[in-house]
């Protein structure tokens, strides 16, 4: 064969090469999402479909995400929602419910669109989104994505790979933990393996504020939204760089990850929720919080970013089969919370104390505040395990239980386990145990798991979990602190006194921004001469406006330049029969009480050789490697 006939067959079967990879289908979906032609708040997404064979066929969005413990139904910001077949024809669709778009002759399906609002500015809904599960679109300034909010997957089908492209603003950068495949000035196109996956990895598109810091061997992204630049991601990753080497110390020196992703979107106003926090991610986790001072915020987010760091053990690590195949329209919620936000709360707080961030004393303090509020706020009778796999539902106003009783149980789990190890093996020993038993791929059966920690550790830590965790039993909290050296005062009456507003309990409407009274059944004289209602909603003290932005000005100076017997003038809006607001002036005299500390805990001075051994165990610095 001559070389021009060479030439010509090797061009054919290039072309042959290339014809055979254009005409084979795509096995998965291909989203792309247009964050430059913003309409009226809304995103424009267009799904590229992969191949349906059935004849009918639902698109989803979540009703529920992981870590949220909501019903949030994300299918309610979808708008004008189509869907085509190849010559560009719409196919017949029905909307069954707030999530769920039923589409008929599916096996012709080829693209989808929709618009998708925002629910950052979701002023509208006594069913808010908490925003670190939401979305903001604010045009050619920043965009909070998280992937439930824009993105859906069709019944049955999540377990495929997901291909999302961004085209955005040339000198945007979209922050996550995921590797961006295109690398271009104006577009992004990122693939994951499933939607379980892409859900799990939100992204922050701004004018980028980024910095990164090594950790190990882990590259650990600070990126910062500030929208009047009064905090930069510099100077949280230098609040940052102290407490990840202490995890990284108490995790043995080597963290289950090779890159993680602090996405931090600050506001200049309320979110709709009326909260702040975290959610967490197995790679990254999503911050909101309202813009303030550099070194106020800095304590917030420290707290709120030791908690969900954590997390790269549990759920990552170790979770249950109902987070392995998460359903996010029909979810069965685990029995395990105290596992999943207990220990990672537990972790959060003892690292700080091992490695010097907080004092020993400080440590106490913040039990003994847990010890409290798990012990007048919540249901102590209600078997933990049952709160959990209940808490959609009949255990809903239990949930927050998880970051106090939660970490309570752990912390038991921890003395006994050192205790009856001589000190050589705690929990941080038995989460290694678990993670190399499960690890990121395998579940656990949720009824088996207490046997399972059984065969790791001791018979007694079973007796232990089936008693205080799947039973009704108060957790034995004294004997335990005892052990340690530490002891525990349910009441102690201080010799200091303060000015009251009542003695009830209050709570924060999102929708009117102000302060309700939430209980008075623990009112005192004060709260009585008052005259509250539950439900009241303050609109200001002595002459003082109340509302969100200073509502934790007036608890902390009440009473500053008061003395006894002032008038203590309290307005509030309270409903009438008919339903109406009506304002009520509440009068009676500024009084103070006797300050009286709920279950104080003291380092005892003369502890046995037994307990100060323990208590140094517990305390010190020691750690086991994870993988």
């Amino acid at each position: 064969m001559n070389k021009k006939a060479c030439l010509v067959c090797i061009f054919f079967l290039s072309a042959l090469v290339t014809l055979s990879q254009k005409s084979k289908p795509f096995l998965g979906y291909r989203f792309s999402i247009d964050l430059v032609h913003i309409i009226n708040d809304r995103i424009k997404v267009e799904l590229i479909c992969p191949v349906i064979t059935q004849k009918s066929i639902t698109y989803q969005f979540p009703k529920i995400v992981p870590g949220t413990y909501s019903i949030d139904d994300f299918g309610r910001y979808v708008e004008q929602f189509k869907a085509f077949d190849r010559k560009g024809d719409t196919l017949a669709v029905l909307k069954t419910d707030p999530n769920s778009w039923v589409i008929s002759h599916a096996d012709k399906l080829y693209k989808i669109s929709y618009f998708v609002n925002d629910t950052y500015d979701d002023y509208n809904t006594k069913q808010s989104v908490f925003e670190p599960a939401g979305s903001d679109i604010e045009k050619d300034t920043v965009f909070a994505i998280n992937n439930q909010c824009l993105l859906g997957y069709f019944d049955g089908m999540k377990n495929i790979p997901y291909e999302v492209n961004f085209t955005h603003p040339v000198g945007m950068y979209g922050s996550t933990a995921l590797k961006d495949l295109e690398m271009t000035p104006g577009a992004d196109r990122f693939v994951t393996e499933s939607y379980n996956q892409i859900v799990d990895n939100p992204f922050l598109f701004d004018f980028p504020d980024t910095t990164i810091i090594k950790v190990g061997k882990t590259e650990v992204l600070i990126s910062v939204y500030s929208p009047h630049k009064i905090i930069t991601s510099k100077f949280l990753a230098e609040k940052l760089d102290t407490l990840l080497m202490a995890q990284t110390k108490y995790l043995g020196g080597t963290l289950p990850v090779d890159k993680y992703a602090f996405l931090i979107f600050l506001s200049d106003k309320p979110g709709p929720s009326g909260s702040e926090g975290a959610l967490e991610h197995s790679y990254s986790s999503f911050y909101y919080f309202r813009e303030r001072g550099p070194e106020k915020l800095s304590q917030q987010f420290v707290s709120a970013a030791a908690h969900e760091f954590f997390h790269i053990i549990t759920p990552l690590s170790i979770h249950s089969q109902e987070i392995q195949y998460f359903d996010f329209n029909r979810p069965k919620m685990s029995q395990h919370l105290w596992l999943y936000e207990g220990s990672t709360e537990y972790h959060a707080q003892i690292v700080q104390e091992k490695y010097g961030i907080i004092t020993p004393e400080e440590y106490l303090n913040r039990l003994s505040k847990s010890i409290t509020a798990s012990r007048t706020r919540f249901n102590d009778t209600v078997p933990f395990t049952v709160m959990s796999s209940g808490v959609l539902g009949q255990y809903k106003d239990q949930f927050t239980n998880v970051y106090q009783k939660g970490a309570l149980i752990v912390l038991c789990l921890d003395i006994k386990l050192l205790q009856w190890s001589h000190g050589k093996y705690g929990f941080v020993n038995l989460m290694h145990d678990l993670s190399l038993k499960y690890g990121k791929k395998k579940g656990f059966k949720d009824d088996e798991l207490f046997a399972e920690i059984g065969k790791l550790t001791y018979p007694g830590i079973v007796d232990f979990l089936n008693t205080y965790v799947a039973g009704s039993k108060p957790l034995p909290l004294e004997e335990i602190f005892n052990s340690v050296g530490v002891s525990l005062q349910p009441v102690v009456e201080t010799k200091d006194s303060s000015f009251s507003l009542g003695h009830v309990t209050l709570g924060f409407n999102p929708e009117t921004g102000r302060v309700i009274v939430a209980d008075i059944s623990s009112a005192n004289s004060v709260g009585k001469t008052l005259g509250y209602h539950k439900n009241d909603e303050i609109i200001s003290v002595n002459g003082l406006t109340i509302g969100g932005a200073n509502a934790n000005r007036l608890f902390v100076n009440f009473g500053s330049g008061s003395k006894q017997g002032d008038s203590l003038i309290v307005k509030v809006l309270r409903k009438d029969q008919a339903g109406e607001y009506k304002e009520w002036v509440l009068s009676a005299v500024m009084t103070k009480f006797p300050v009286i500390k709920l279950n104080v805990l003291d380092f005892m001075d003369q502890p046995t050789p037994e307990q100060l051994a323990l208590r140094n165990t517990w305390l010190q610095p020691n750690g086991i490697q994870l993988n």
